[in-house]
């Protein structure tokens, strides 16, 4: 199994779906871990459910569209923890189902902004403590299936999500010889809660989106972060700048 033992990881958007599961991967791992949200209660929940883990875990506050908001959580972890090795950017937002000339401008910008801007915000100063602290660690950013296929009515979250993925390659690149790598998760449907928001809460049909793929059902959210813990542990070192499809064959 990976390990992370002796790692200090931070998952941004982890107090429920995918990103809880993957704190709790990390924590299975060894990892002392910190989950970062803007909602506290939720937060302080999923904390305690690292924590049953038996492991060190924290929830601090964070928003992804402030970039001080950001800069304030890596240097807390640094102070707190000594470093930072592994982090999962993990924050969304799953907007309106409409084709992209009926987007409204505010919709299109939110997209954006959450989504793909917060990513890079948070690489933006994860990147500088790992550099900071003589190199070396982990990154995996969620892109997303829609990351690599088109898909109707969700063109700004199709924007996004491929704009995740150049910036994800682009920075691999940038920071490989520091040995820091760089890869994305490209999952399709996973049993979330956004998944569940997007159905409108009709179960039906969200077992209908795991009927069209070869598998025949949706993922679930351990599936996904067994595989963001592969690409932060060790076991992927020569993984770097992939987008790691998991879609059940299609």
């Amino acid at each position: 199994m990976a390990t992370l033992e002796g790692k200090v990881a931070l998952v941004v958007g982890g107090t429920t779906g995918i990103g809880l599961s993957a704190a709790i991967a990390f924590a299975r791992a060894g990892a002392a871990v910190v989950v970062a949200g803007r909602n506290a209660e939720a937060g302080q929940a999923a904390a305690e459910k690292i924590a049953n883990e038996g492991a060190l875990s924290r929830y601090l506050p964070a928003d992804v569209q402030d970039s001080q908001s950001v800069q304030a959580l890596v240097s807390r972890i640094a102070q707190e923890q000594g470093r930072l090795d592994v982090a999962f950017n993990n924050a969304g937002l799953d907007g309106p189902a409409t084709r992209a000339a009926d987007i409204d401008e505010a919709d299109w910008l939110a997209m954006v902004n959450i989504k793909l801007s917060g990513v890079w915000r948070c690489m933006k100063y994860e990147l500088q403590q790992m550099v900071r602290q003589g190199g070396g660690g982990a990154v995996v950013n969620m892109a997303g299936n829609w990351g690599l296929v088109g898909f109707p009515g969700y063109s700004s979250y199709c924007a996004a999500a491929h704009g995740i993925m150049g910036l994800t390659k682009a920075a691999a690149k940038e920071y490989a010889r520091e040995g820091i790598r760089i890869n994305a998760v490209c999952p399709g449907a996973v049993r979330s809660p956004m998944l569940s928001r997007m159905a409108g809460g009709d179960d039906e049909l969200l077992e209908s989106f795991g009927e069209a793929v070869a598998v025949g059902r949706v993922a679930t959210p351990e599936e996904v972060a067994n595989a963001v813990l592969w690409l932060a542990s060790a076991d992927a070192s020569y993984v770097n700048g992939v987008g790691l499809t998991l879609d059940g064959g299609g």
